[in-house]
């Protein structure tokens, strides 16, 4: 069903390694009929399935790369290293809990009108500290004057939301599988010569 090693395992530790087995990636993949597809639903796990080794900085400069375009991956960076001068600390700014932390707790920004008197409410309940509610765009732009982060986060954000969304591994074997989750049943990749 997916495109499984024929030969040996291949590790690959940077972009200069994908080029050098550009060929043996090719013929890797498409040694399934389905195997371009399992590539678009996932590339790493793809990959990893058909004999090559990825470390976790290739991984994610995997999924990173073909998700976004070179523009949105310029500003992305832009946007990281400036909250990160401001934070003094690189933040993941899709983590609820890490972005809650910094504006409400390290920033001490107020939460917005109802979300405060929700955690508030919490906290009375049961006696202990209140949990930060999930960091939703609209307490982001609630909060977008109290601090200079906060616009750059929310940009970051959207950022970080648009782009390609590759399929979790679960997904990703179900359709390995058999099942039908979209209306391609066949990708093939061919490399392009050079002119």
């Amino acid at each position: 069903m997916a495109a499984k090693s024929t030969g040996e395992r291949i590790a690959i530790k940077s972009e200069k390694d994908i080029k050098k087995h550009a060929v043996s990636i090719l013929r890797r993949i498409n040694e399934d009929e389905r195997g371009g597809l399992l590539f678009l639903l996932n590339p790493v796990l793809a990959l990893e399935e058909a004999g090559f080794d990825l470390n976790e900085e290739m991984r994610r400069h995997i999924l990173h790369g073909l998700r976004y375009g070179a523009k949105a991956k310029a500003r992305i960076r832009d946007r990281e290293e400036a909250m990160a001068e401001i934070a003094g600390r690189k933040i993941d700014a899709l983590s609820d809990e890490a972005v809650g932390r910094l504006l409400f707790v390290e920033l001490k920004i107020p939460l917005p009108g109802q979300e405060a008197a929700n955690v508030q409410a919490k906290g009375k309940e049961t006696g202990k500290e209140a949990h930060l509610p999930p960091i939703t765009d609209e307490i982001l732009e609630a909060v977008r004057a109290k601090h200079k982060i906060v616009p750059i986060l929310i940009e970051l954000r959207q950022l970080l939301k648009s782009g390609w969304r590759f399929v979790d591994p679960e997904t990703y074997e179900k359709v390995k599988s058999g099942a039908t989750v979209t209306l391609l049943r066949r990708v093939r990749f061919h490399k392009q010569s050079k002119k």
